[in-house]
């Protein structure tokens, strides 16, 4: 006699109830995604994009939509690297920043631009060496709130079709030549 489980002898039905319930608990935890706050999850359905799930509880179609970007939602902070700028009298002023910003659209933040980090950095590299370079240094020197709010309108609806609002620009160093 073969005893297996304490008498018991699996048959052909038991073993296929068994694989039915495994399989049912696969596809539960495969459909089943929980989102932490402050972030949002873009899902494709067979390549394309089909939306973005919120915080909390989602529900999926397993083995058919996939998780394909974890986005943060929060505020997030970019730190401007130092650039070398000619001001409009021919003044080599050394200039860098920060750039507070948050994405509003994740679809868009992940489909609409390659690499966010890296297109913010270059866009408001490019901007602030445009807006200073068409001041004099006094200018430069002493308007640097007008600064900051002409370099935020021109950055902020650059990103507009990223999904990206940027809330503030801020100058943080000019460094003028010392002649």
């Amino acid at each position: 006699m073969n005893v297996f489980m304490g008498g018991f002898s699996p048959d052909g039905s038991t073993i296929f109830i068994l694989i039915v319930v495994v399989l049912a608990v696969v596809i539960v935890f495969k459909g089943v995604k929980t989102v932490p706050q402050g972030y949002q999850y873009t899902v494709e359905r067979f390549g394309r994009f089909t939306k973005a799930l919120t915080p909390g509880l989602n529900l999926i179609v397993p083995f058919i939509d996939r998780i394909t970007q974890r986005v943060n939602m929060m505020e997030q902070v970019l730190d401007i690297q130092s650039q070398s700028v000619i001001s409009k009298d021919n003044a080599v002023i050394q200039a860098d920043g920060v750039v507070f910003f948050q994405v509003l659209d994740a679809g868009k933040a992940t489909y609409e631009v390659n690499q966010l980090g890296v297109a913010m950095q270059n866009l408001c590299l490019t901007n602030i060496r445009t807006v200073l370079g068409a001041m004099a240094l006094d200018e430069i020197l002493s308007n640097r709130d007008e600064i900051n709010a002409s370099l935020l309108g021109v950055v902020d609806a650059a990103t507009d079709p990223w999904g990206v609002k940027v809330t503030r620009i801020e100058i943080k160093d000019l460094d003028p030549p010392a002649d």
